[in-house]
């Protein structure tokens, strides 16, 4: 038997755990046809067929159940030697980091800068997306880690929490009248809420269950500055983070409406895959957690 290699193990592991060979090679920053070749390569050396290749999308064979979890204690040990030895100092190549608008719009450049200048070889590439999608890019492999509102039920995920932002119903001053609270508002006029994929509508199914608030109407929206100016234009009364929202509160474009039963506080999350065991994503992870600061204002505002 030949030798199988790291990169060869790294190209099978991936291969077997993300939604695609092609997503595969883009995590490891190389062509689909280099990761076919490692793939051969691997499977030539230890003269067994690894990867069930005759249907839609390639399965793997007994051999490569038995192989996966083998190939991930490997790689989670040289990662460990590489660790000890400091030669995972230098951080470099891509890394696809999922985030919803609230961080990509406060103290997502502050993250960016950070870890420019300290791994200024690696290239964070942010994508901006709601909870569930963002989940389920992590969990298929399109992304390597993800900072959601949203709590996850995937036993494949693991997180640690990020910090607690707190969320305020405002109105537009021309539409809130004297001793109003928000329980009586949104039995007058639409909600602005986020639709159902943000975490952010929890706290508002929690607030609507506990205040027993009747409410007339909801309009959703994917974009929470969208929500804003909705909300300032007088069309509802709206849910949105206070120190996003510090510039149109100050200015009085926005005002906090008085509620009977307190918003609760919504918990961001950095997730990522339980089986990645990459220096970058342990590092990144504990830049997110030294620089997240939710009382960031919105930048555009």
């Amino acid at each position: 038997m030949n030798r199988m290699t790291l990169k060869q193990l790294e190209a099978f592991y991936w291969a077997a755990t993300c939604e695609s060979f092609a997503i595969a090679a883009d995590k490891l920053h190389i062509s689909q046809s280099s990761l076919s070749k490692r793939l051969v390569e691997l499977e030539t050396g230890i003269g067994q067929t690894l990867f069930n290749r005759d249907a839609r999308r390639a399965s793997l064979t007994a051999d490569g159940r038995t192989l996966l979890p083998k190939a991930r204690a490997l790689l989670s040990h040289a990662e460990e030697v590489a660790a000890s030895i400091g030669a995972s100092g230098t951080i470099r190549g891509r890394f696809r980091l999922g985030v919803g608008e609230i961080t990509a719009s406060s103290w997502m450049p502050k993250l960016v800068s950070t870890l420019k200048e300290r791994h200024p070889q690696l290239k964070l590439e942010p994508y901006v997306g709601l909870g569930l999608e963002l989940e389920a890019k992590l969990l298929s492999g399109k992304l390597d880690a993800a900072i959601v509102a949203r709590p996850s039920t995937s036993p494949a995920l693991d997180s640690v929490l990020l910090a607690k932002a707190e969320y305020v119903w405002v109105a537009g001053r021309e539409t809130i009248r004297p001793g109003q609270t928000a329980e009586d508002m949104v039995a007058d006029m639409p909600v602005i809420t986020m639709s159902q994929q943000a975490g952010s509508t929890l706290i508002f199914d929690a607030w609507r269950k506990e205040s027993g608030a009747t409410v007339c109407e909801i309009i959703e929206s994917n974009s929470m500055a969208t929500m804003a100016g909705l909300v300032s234009a007088g069309i509802g009364i709206g849910y949105l983070p206070s120190g996003w929202l510090r510039p149109m509160l100050r200015r009085g474009t926005l005002v906090v409406v008085p509620t009977k039963t307190p918003l609760q506080p919504v918990d961001y999350r950095f997730y990522w895959r339980g089986d990645d065991s990459r220096a970058v994503t342990s590092t990144l992870r504990e830049v997110a957690l030294e620089v997240v600061d939710y009382g960031e204002s919105l930048l555009m505002l």
